[in-house]
């Protein structure tokens, strides 16, 4: 019985939107895949929202079928979290659903944290080799968006508070056509030396940080981990594992824009929890609370403001790893 296989793109997302070439990669893998015996259904949605319906409707799929079946985000980091949020709000088990990563984005952070070559025949042997890792789900809500209930989101990578996201947001898809994952770290420079603080205010899940549960100050950088790198190589929460069923936490406090431009190359070089920078903890649940209220992106998007509530479903999702993963 050949195995199920489905795979989901959006060819006109990200930084390529339009290259035909990206449609060719996803159409050659497919035959790939079929090629070695999969029984593929390939859809191709243009927007995140589809995106989400198409997994969601996998998921629910794959309650009627009998082993494992692989569900396939072919495209990049914005891709893979609309997958994963399909996935989770499907209301299905996924007990038997193995999530698979072909890397067809700017900056392939979560395939890069799970060691997939960007290579898409490399990933594509990934996939077919079935190695799986259990994974930890981060869920962010913010009580004050929904008009009538809490807006919620899952995220894999990370969620950034404020400067972060802004940085997210002024990175245009034209430069990141350009300079790819650079494009975050001239982004990141450039508005370090405009950024002005924030106050801010963290509370902590008592169980886990080592402090105490609340934690004051202003800061220019919060970012909440659930895995190590952010991009470029980027460790801004470097202890994070995406297994370990916590989130780190990293702040760094506002002083001035000359002494945050130094903060900032420290982050950048690795540098800025050996030196002492940043404020650390590794939790399971955090409430960002910041005067006034500042942007939220997760994984790499635009998303909502503060307040918002993080915490973590340990080991919620079956990935496809190399082995050596």
């Amino acid at each position: 019985m050949p195995k199920s296989l489905t795979m989901i793109a959006n060819p006109t997302a990200g930084a390529s939107a339009g290259r035909p070439n990206k449609q060719r990669t996803i159409e050659a893998a497919a035959r790939e895949f079929e090629k070695r015996g999969f029984e593929v259904a390939l859809f191709l949605a243009n927007s995140s929202v589809e995106v989400e319906e198409k997994a969601a409707l996998a998921a629910r799929e794959s309650e009627k079928m009998e082993g494992v079946h692989t569900v396939v985000a072919a495209g990049g980091d914005g891709t893979v979290n609309a997958v994963l949020n399909g996935l989770m709000k499907s209301g299905a088990s996924l007990e038997n659903v193995a999530l698979g990563v072909l890397p067809l984005g700017t900056g392939n952070v979560f395939a890069f944290n799970l060691g997939i070559d960007r290579e898409w025949q490399k990933a594509c042997r990934v996939i077919r080799k079935g190695h799986t890792r259990r994974i930890d789900v981060g869920l962010a809500t913010a009580p004050n968006a929904g008009k009538k209930k809490p807006l919620s989101r899952y995220f894999l990578l990370m969620a950034g508070v404020g400067y972060d996201a802004k940085v997210i947001e002024d990175t245009s898809l034209r430069l990141k056509y350009v300079l790819r994952d650079f494009a975050y770290v001239l982004k990141t420079l450039e508005n370090v030396v405009r950024h002005q603080g924030t106050q801010i205010t963290l509370t902590l899940d008592e169980q886990v940080a080592e402090n105490s549960a609340i934690y004051a100050n202003i800061a220019w950088l919060v970012m909440i981990g659930n895995a190590a790198s952010y991009a470029w190589n980027i460790k801004v929460t470097p202890h994070a594992e995406l297994d370990d069923g916590l989130l780190d936490v990293c702040l760094i406090p506002y002083t001035s824009n000359l002494i945050s431009i130094q903060q900032a190359l420290q982050v950048l070089t690795g540098q800025h929890i050996e030196r002492g920078v940043a404020q650390y903890w590794q939790v399971k649940t955090v409430r960002v609370e910041s005067s006034p209220n500042v942007p939220v992106q997760l994984d790499g998007d635009e998303w909502a403001s503060t307040p918002v509530e993080l915490s973590l479903l340990p080991g919620a999702l079956q990935v496809l790893v190399p082995r050596a993963a």
